[in-house]
């Protein structure tokens, strides 16, 4: 004779079944219990470190405190706080399972001004690379990344393979040869390139100006290739790889080509 679950089990499973169901329905909705709520289960050193950042600020109507406190990143978490296990709330990271782009727009909510308005266009927003990469809300020292060098930071992070081995030493704009005479020190990886927009000239100019003088110093095959390339709107960086610090041989190969290219248009 066939068993049968007792009949209990059957109505805990319906019952289960239905406040899950009416969980997922409802993630829209933000708990009015706030923060204390949250760190009942999630009162761990890394999660309090926020208190030493600017976004536990209260007095700024800006902040995510002064606002949603938790949910104002984590999102609209009622529901979640009733089903921890069963429906989750955002969570942040490369490893956090949440869609890049969900997790890039709950920080551009705040942060979509200046240089990052145009965080779309930038190579880390075409690939999909989350804010939490390099930042963190929740540990003081990450929340703004200290200058990112070439031994820290980007290379030691994710581009040890554009730098095809090199090292720190290699690179003239990284140990003091390229510091210009306004001042303006470009040691740094974010001293030329834009982490948060699209590559322009912008960076390379502040050092670089094209000032009647320097202009004049030009060889005839750069004045030539500088006339095309401003006709065309290129990028300094279009052709200038490899300048500030070495570069892989194939990245180098597809200089060439685009250099061609400009060229022969």
């Amino acid at each position: 004779m066939e068993s049968r679950p007792p009949r209990r089990w059957l109505l805990l499973a319906v019952t289960f079944g239905c406040l899950a169901a009416a969980a997922a329905g409802a993630r829209e909705e933000y708990s009015e219990e706030g923060a204390r709520a949250c760190l009942d289960c999630h009162e761990t050193p890394y999660v309090m470190g926020i208190l030493d950042t600017v976004h536990a600020e209260t007095t700024d109507p800006k902040t995510p405190a002064a606002q949603k406190q938790c949910q104002s990143c984590h999102g609209p978490s009622a529901v979640h706080m009733n089903f921890p296990m069963q429906v989750a709330n955002v969570h942040f990271g490369k490893q956090s399972g949440a869609d890049p782009k969900v997790q890039n727009q709950m920080c551009m909510e705040c942060h979509a001004d200046g240089e990052r308005a145009d965080w779309g266009g930038s190579a880390h927003g075409f690939e999909d690379v989350v804010c939490s990469t390099c930042h963190s809300a929740h540990d003081p020292k990450k929340i703004v990344p200290a200058e990112a060098t070439v031994s820290t930071g980007c290379t030691e992070e994710c581009h040890q393979d554009l730098m095809a081995g090199q090292q720190p030493s290699d690179f003239s704009h990284a140990i003091g040869a390229h510091v210009e005479g306004n001042g303006k020190n470009v040691l740094t990886c974010d001293g030329c390139h834009n982490p948060h927009g699209p590559l322009d000239s912008g960076r390379c100019t502040e050092c670089h100006e094209q000032t009647p003088e320097v202009l004049s110093k030009e060889s005839e095959k750069a004045r030539r290739f500088h006339k095309v390339a401003e006709m065309k709107g290129t990028t300094c960086m279009r052709c200038h790889k490899a300048i500030a610090h070495p570069l892989p041989p194939l990245v180098l190969q597809q200089t060439a080509l685009e250099m061609q290219k400009i060229m022969g248009e």
